[in-house]
């Protein structure tokens, strides 16, 4: 887990910024090579790799593209106007959206068994269960970051 003890007491804007570039910005460039490379690993090897792993996939892409694009265009310009509590609603949602990523991480960890690789594995599937475990680790911090650190204190402010 990530040290967010800087975002305790940084500007608001600075955690944006931080939570855009480090998170967002990331989280797409990986699904952007995560989805496709999922769909053929699924393919090459339809016998033995378990086919969820890519629909778990595309649907984190298409979830997060949502969440992140929710937060960008309505919840993160709220809160760069100083907004605080009247944010609650906005974060709530995103909160829940939350607990549905962290549900989709869990059988992502589930399926491929906490991205152990197989024996067997080429090249492709080695690749896919390496990203796929720094995304999950990604995305675990980016919504440690918004759920412990930065909504509670958007929501005190």
């Amino acid at each position: 887990m990530t040290d967010f003890t800087v975002w305790e007491s940084a500007p608001f804007g600075a955690t944006i910024d931080h939570i855009l570039q480090r998170y967002h910005n990331v989280h797409r460039a990986q699904l952007e090579e995560l989805v496709p490379l999922a769909k053929k690993v699924a393919e090459v090897h339809a016998d033995t790799f378990p086919a969820e792993v890519a629909d778990i996939l595309a649907y984190m892409q298409e979830e997060l593209l949502m969440h992140m694009m929710k937060e960008e265009r309505m919840l993160f310009p709220m809160i760069n106007q100083g907004v605080g509590r009247s944010a609650a609603m906005p974060i709530s949602v995103m909160m829940h959206e939350h607990e549905e990523h962290d549900k989709a991480i869990a059988r992502l960890k589930e399926l491929t068994d906490n991205f152990k690789i197989p024996e067997n594995a080429c090249g492709s599937w080695t690749r896919l269960y390496r990203l796929s475990e720094e995304l999950v680790n990604d995305l675990t911090d980016h919504i440690h970051l918004e759920n412990e650190v930065f909504f509670p204190r958007v929501l005190a402010s």
